[in-house]
């Protein structure tokens, strides 16, 4: 389980076009244009320039025109990251979504979103976001028991392990000069 937390450096992708799909636990799907920075097994790190940026609602985080996120994505784990930069290339924040489902190929990254989500900020404070959206989709049987446990399982990784997760993420782009 190590290999998945950090991949052996090798080639990095090519900036090659590739598309994240994600379903809203409405049914509806949200496309986002990104370039492939890096792919390993079980593992794929893209990145997505947010041309208009804005306030984070309910957390003190704006995010500036132009920033770069780069988003994490695991076969095998039921969250994925984004660490989020200023246009300089300062942190801005970085965010963890709940999801199932994921499907890594070679033209898209696919995935079901489970409604929660949680923020860090650059100093570590944890802001949990979209908790009673959660629990009322729960509620109404939106989510099968297993989506419902996949978001229990990210929730207890990020609460318990969101700082090992981040400086994992940092020693990779580092290691592979995607910083």
């Amino acid at each position: 389980m190590e290999a998945e937390h950090t991949p052996a450096p090798g080639p990095s992708a090519t900036r090659r076009p590739i598309l994240e799909r994600k379903q809203k636990p409405d049914g509806s799907w949200r496309e986002y244009p990104c370039l492939l920075l890096y792919r390993a097994p079980g593992l794929a790190v893209v990145e997505f320039v947010m041309a208009t940026g804005g306030e984070i609602f309910g957390t003190p985080i704006t995010v500036p025109p132009g920033s770069i996120s780069n988003g994490y994505f695991w076969a095998r784990r039921p969250y994925n990251l984004y660490r989020m930069r200023d246009p300089a290339g300062a942190i801005l924040a970085h965010r963890f979504d709940a999801l199932t489902g994921v499907s890594l190929s070679a033209d898209a990254i696919v995935y079901r979103d489970l409604a929660l989500d949680w923020w860090v900020q650059p100093d570590g404070t944890l802001i949990e976001e979209d908790r009673a959206e959660f629990e009322t989709l729960v509620s109404a049987g939106a989510f099968s028991a297993a989506d419902a446990a996949a978001a229990h399982a990210a929730e207890r990784a990020v609460y318990s392990r969101y700082r090992h997760i981040i400086d994992d993420a940092a020693r990779l782009e580092q290691r592979l000069g995607l910083a």
